[in-house]
């Protein structure tokens, strides 16, 4: 038995298809999902917020949000950007 296998098994086994090893797809339906199922009814919407960073950096400096102090690094407090010193930590 190889210890290598190729990524695509796992991709088909995650889009429905089988998860045997021997490279055949199980279609029993065992593992169908219900329909009307709320996990994947509507799986073109996307209720998860975008990512959002937490600090920045910037080599010529940029003005806190709070102070206006010119500094190479801020941190995200609320929807501000603000230096270490109006951070509240």
């Amino acid at each position: 038995m190889s210890g290598d296998r190729s990524l695509d098994e796992f991709a088909a086994a995650g889009a429905g298809g089988g998860d045997s090893t021997d490279g055949s797809d199980s279609t029993d339906g065992d593992d169908a999902v219900a329909e009307g199922d709320p996990a994947v009814e509507d799986e073109g919407s996307n209720d998860v917020a975008p990512a959002e960073s937490t600090s920045t950096w910037s080599a010529e400096g940029a003005d806190c949000d709070r102070c206006g102090a010119t500094v190479e690094r801020r941190w995200r407090d609320d929807a501000d950007l603000v230096c270490a010193d109006c951070a509240e930590w």
